[in-house]
């Protein structure tokens, strides 16, 4: 949604927006004198609590959605990095040449993905050929597995159901590159932090500084929402981002 820095995202929602909030409320109480009177807080009350509730339903669903896809995204490479190492520990049913292809396999495929994959997903990229490659290779050798008894064929059965987990795991992995909030929705969430915070700012307070602490406090609440949504919003870009330590792991366990 946003290339800007985190730290200049969090400023701008958190910092600038009630600062500009506030200064455009101090502007308006001095074109407007009978603003601090009131006399039209029973209508402005009663749309502040419609429009209130209805802006807080749509911004804590997105801010939950965006934070269940991370986490969901976080899931699936954990169940990747498991593939891999389900991986790694039954290759020790088989001879010592076979056994030491599936190792290296495993260790090219975390190598591979955490060197290339990464910083692909990080730009937006689903995936790198260089580890789709990868993968076309492991199946190649585990297709080629001779299997003459009935322990080599069951145990080669395993490695291809694992095998099979680690290409669903990847493909889902890959899958949240394209996912995010759709921007009809961010356009409803803009309307709505401008319609509510509006309505706050033309209600009537005759001091000036309580009013103020008042707006003030719902554009930070508003900003720091929206901040969060958009800092998760796409799990593996940006500051605030999923990390392929999971596999990382099993590099440092089997490497």
């Amino acid at each position: 949604m946003t290339d800007l820095p985190i730290w200049l995202l969090g400023l701008l929602l958190i910092v600038v927006l009630p600062a500009v909030v506030v200064a455009g409320q101090a502007v308006l109480r001095r074109v407007w004198p009978a603003l601090r009177e009131g006399d039209h807080n029973e209508v402005t009350g009663f749309i502040i609590a419609v429009v209130g509730v209805i802006y807080a339903v749509l911004l804590g669903f997105v801010v939950i959605v965006s934070w269940e896809t991370f986490d969901e995204a976080e899931n699936v490479v954990g169940q990747e990095a498991s593939a891999l190492r389900t991986m790694y520990r039954d290759s020790t049913a088989f001879p010592p040449p076979i056994r030491e292809q599936i190792h290296a396999d495993v260790r090219n495929y975390a190598a591979t993905v955490v060197r290339t994959e990464w910083p692909a997903m990080a730009k937006g990229e689903p995936g790198s050929p260089e580890a789709a490659r990868v993968l076309d290779e492991i199946s190649e050798h585990l297709a080629a597995i001779p299997a003459t008894t009935q322990d080599e064929l069951q145990y080669k059965g395993i490695e291809a159901d694992r095998f099979n987990d680690l290409v669903t795991a990847r493909s889902a992995r890959l899958d949240f590159t394209e996912q995010g909030v759709p921007g009809v929705l961010w356009v409803a969430l803009i309307v709505g932090a401008v319609v509510t915070i509006g309505f706050v700012m033309i209600f009537g307070l005759r001091s000036a500084l309580l009013h103020a602490l008042m707006t003030a406090g719902l554009a930070a609440l508003i900003g720091v929402l929206l901040f969060v949504a958009l800092a998760i919003d796409h799990p593996f870009e940006g500051d605030i981002a999923v990390h392929p330590a999971p596999l990382e792991r099993v590099l440092a366990d089997f490497g």
